[in-house]
């Protein structure tokens, strides 16, 4: 079977545009509309809400048509639309309800685009591929590589604070013509149907889930972090230009998506829950550290280290959940673990910049500081939080294990 490059560049393309208006959401929404640091924050929020909202709905509507592509390219060339209209607007109230528009829209093409990668590998006829997480894990990793790559490319807003909106919407553009000409639907699974009482039963089961689920909430909030307050305190304090500030910003995206791979292999020794708690630990440390300093070298090191340290846990967080996941509610727990991280990215911006609201209003010397130091903080308590419950979680991870191996044994030995 041959590999589905073009799927997996599609991947990558479409995430660029989403990251590479970043740099700029301090000249657009603070300097051009004339908005606050809320309205900053609410770029970021509104979009993931959208997301949010409207994710079930790309599912539900593209298993029913049996289609992907069709909707993949359709959905390509509206978001490009309204990233065309948002370049147009001088409301910001109308700005902001396009941008929940637009991250509607961009939920069905980055969605469907991984549903596709995972009917591939969902299809028994794709011996390649077939039921070895080979696949997803790739499509995971040029995800998060797109996103990385997308940062430093906010340079393009350097002179002119609207051309990543241009260049976002030609982007996407790209990915709906090659979807629309060149991509071809194969084996669409159906998605199962989430509910929500599976889930409350896999926590009554394994009241451990919690772990990965509240690792992956604190992760992404303070993601939400980075992309709001943090972006504008290199932008306003530091005195960063959006080309150099895309690029700091990426010093987490890039490890994270580079340490995927290994981190997983590494998981194999180790074990997966030390890499989420040193990875943590990292991370946390790291970045409290950012607020402590002006110096570019300094923050340059410490984004870093940061993003190793997010590289080292981010993929062996999900691991967590689907290991400690039962066989029959894998899928509910996952979806619920993708929510959970939607939810604290969509949360991030809103509660930091509040909270640095509340440290302004204090007359502390540095405020953004101890904004840093909470968020680095919340990482920090999360693994202390954690290490009591060590031997018991290892424990029961190895009793799963064992589970999995009896039944695949027993399937293996029933006649065909």
């Amino acid at each position: 079977m041959t590999f589905p490059y073009l799927l997996i560049a599609l991947i990558f393309l479409s995430m660029l545009p989403v990251t590479m208006v970043v740099p700029v959401v301090k000249d657009i929404i603070k300097d051009r509309l004339m908005g606050s640091n809320m309205e900053v924050a609410y770029f970021t929020s509104i979009s993931m809400l959208g997301s949010f909202l409207f994710s079930p709905l790309a599912g539900i509507l593209s298993d029913y048509l049996k289609n992907r592509k069709y909707l993949i390219s359709i959905f390509c060339f509206f978001d490009a639309a309204l990233y065309i209209i948002l370049t147009t607007l001088d409301s910001l109230s109308t700005f902001l309800f396009v941008r929940f528009l637009e991250g509607a829209a961009h939920i069905f093409v980055i969605g469907l685009l991984l549903a596709s990668a995972a009917d591939r590998e969902n299809e028994p006829q794709e011996n390649r591929f077939y039921g070895k997480g080979i696949l997803m894990g790739i499509a995971g990793m040029f995800l998060s590589l797109g996103g990385a790559f997308g940062m430093p490319l906010g340079i393009l807003g350097r002179s002119n604070p609207l051309l990543p909106f241009y260049v976002g919407a030609g982007i996407l553009v790209l990915v709906g013509l090659c979807s629309l000409f060149f991509l071809r639907d194969k084996g669409i699974q159906k998605q199962k149907e989430f509910k929500m009482e599976h889930l409350w039963q896999s926590f009554r089961e394994i009241p451990y889930l919690a772990i990965p689920f509240a690792f992956n909430f604190i992760d992404r909030f303070t993601v939400g972090f980075l992309v709001s307050s943090f972006n504008l305190y290199l932008r306003e304090s530091v005195g960063l230009h959006p080309g150099t500030l895309g690029l700091f910003l990426g010093l987490v995206l890039f490890p994270m998506s580079f340490l995927s791979y290994p981190s997983s292999l590494l998981s194999r020794k180790t074990g997966i829950l030390p890499l989420v708690l040193v990875g943590s630990f990292i991370y946390g440390t790291f970045l409290a550290m950012c607020g402590s300093t002006l110096d570019t070298t300094l923050l340059f090191s410490y984004l870093l280290l940061a993003g190793i340290g997010a590289g080292i846990m981010f993929v062996p967080s999900m691991l967590l959940a689907a290991r400690l996941a039962k066989r029959a509610y894998t899928g509910t727990v996952m979806s619920a673990f993708t929510g959970m991280g939607s939810l604290g990215f969509m949360l991030g911006p809103i509660v930091s910049v509040q909270l640095q609201s509340s440290f302004e209003s204090l007359q502390l010397s540095n405020p953004f500081f101890y904004l840093s130091v909470t968020f680095g903080a919340l990482e920090i308590l999360m693994v202390l939080v954690c290490l009591p419950f060590f031997k018991k979680v290892e424990s029961k991870l190895g009793e799963l294990d064992l589970e999995r191996r009896e039944i695949a044994l027993a399937n293996q030995s029933s006649p065909v």
